[in-house]
Formats: structure tokens, C-alpha cells, sequence
């Protein structure tokens, strides 16, 4: 999981790059301030990684909320 968020950090860095070469001063520092967490840092090596799954389609939140026993109304 490490290495695919990695991947997409990577990909996501080069967008933002890109991007503020044709954006405003005040859009840039905006979009910068957005992702200012994992813009330049590296991920941790030690901590655990969370990701939330995909639930926008309702069985998928069904499906989640049976795994950690829950019902969301």
C-alpha cells in the first residue's frame, strides 16, 4: 500500500507543478495550502497508513459497515 500511495504522490507532485506555472499568485498559495501536508514531506516510515475505501455506490457502504459492525442510517 506504501509504495501505491507513494506512486500517486509522485504523480499528484508533478501535476502541482505544472499547474502553478499557469495559475496566480493567490490560486498557487491556495492549492499549496490545500496539500501543504503531503506536498514536500515523504511519508513516514514509521506510521501506519489509513485509507478510506470507495463509498459512494451503496453496497460498497454496505458492505463496509457490516465489516466494522455498524449501521449508519
Amino acid at each position: 500500500m506504501r509504495a501505491y500511495i507513494e506512486e500517486n504522490l509522485i504523480v499528484i507532485r508533478k501535476y502541482l507543478k505544472k499547474r502553478k506555472k499557469f495559475t496566480s499568485k493567490a490560486n498557487n498559495e491556495s492549492i499549496m495550502e490545500e496539500f501543504k501536508e503531503w506536498s514536500k514531506d515523504p511519508l513516514p516510515k514509521t506510521e501506519s497508513i489509513w485509507t478510506l475505501p470507495d463509498l459512494t455506490r451503496n453496497e460498497r457502504l454496505k458492505n463496509f459497515c457490516r465489516s466494522i459492525k455498524k449501521e449508519i442510517r
